[in-house]
């Protein structure tokens, strides 16, 4: 079953993205932090999409900022203990994993976006606009995980060749200078390939054209509703945890509540979608 929500005008899709990412960093607030993460990574478990390459990565950095911030900031009333004379504050603590939830979230929306966004799509959108900037952002965008992928590759040839994985730094130098040359040779042939097509000579054509309907323009609403209602609370300190100088209760109360279920209407809206979408796949069997 292909997903629902990947169906909906690309417009709709990236706008639905830069705001869940706007709200993970807007709504600093472990409760809602943390449902932001269980629901991404639901979205995730439905869509297919493959984290376990970037699960360990992403949980290490946010460890990292969860542990670093405590050793490095003192700031706040309620000290639990000294780490040679340095305090370390409760403030402290529960900053350092609300920016790890933070930052988690951010990722977690970006691999759903890198599953459902596609290449195209964001061509589609911004190509018109500005195609050499469109071209370059996708180009970064796709880097990272065709490195990752292409070191892995080098690493299992030179497994197979005798030569461990864990060598010495030696040997580390020389996988990265052949995934160096991999990545400029194929860098070479990009652009060649661009030259004999005559990227850039003309305005730019899309093969496939999409069309706002009436379901894009109702979600469109939806979110941009929910979306307005939450940063709004945000704006006014609602839904936002102050942390400093001293922590106050962690429960959302009266309109922290609304600010707390705004955000994850928004949230949950592809998985509202996903889920009609199997029921009435399953009704139709």
């Amino acid at each position: 079953m292909r997903s629902a929500f990947a169906k909906f005008h690309p417009a709709v899709l990236f706008s639905y993205y830069i705001g869940v990412m706007v709200l993970a960093m807007t709504l600093l607030h472990p409760f809602i932090l943390l449902s932001m993460v269980l629901l991404l990574s639901l979205l995730n478990y439905i869509h297919g999409t493959t984290m376990k390459p970037f699960l360990l990565s992403s949980f290490v950095l946010a460890v990292f900022i969860a542990v670093m911030n405590p050793l490095f900031t003192h700031r706040g009333s309620t000290i639990l203990f000294y780490v040679q004379d340095n305090p370390v504050t409760l403030e402290a603590i529960t900053y350092g994993y609300t920016m790890a939830l933070s930052f988690l979230a951010v990722s977690f929306a970006f691999v759903s976006y890198q599953a459902i966004v596609s290449s195209h799509k964001f061509l589609y959108l911004f190509s018109r606009v500005s195609p050499k900037v469109a071209l370059l952002t996708m180009i970064a965008i796709r880097f990272v995980p065709l490195f990752m992928r292409r070191l892995g590759q080098i690493q299992l040839v030179h497994k197979h060749k005798g030569v461990g994985i864990k060598a010495k730094a030696s040997q580390g130098m020389k996988l990265l200078s052949v995934l160096l040359v991999c990545s400029l040779e194929e860098a070479l042939q990009t652009a060649d390939s661009m030259s004999a097509r005559g990227f850039g000579t003309t305005k730019r054509s899309t093969y496939i054209r999409y069309r706002m309907s009436n379901r894009d323009y109702g979600l469109f609403a939806v979110l941009l509703g929910l979306f307005l209602g939450a940063v709004i609370l945000a704006s006014q300190g609602i839904g936002v945890l102050v942390i400093y100088p001293k922590l106050p209760s962690l429960m959302l109360r009266g309109m922290g509540i609304l600010s707390y279920m705004l955000c994850m209407l928004y949230v949950s809206i592809p998985l509202v979608i996903e889920g009609r979408e199997w029921l009435w796949w399953r009704m139709q069997k």
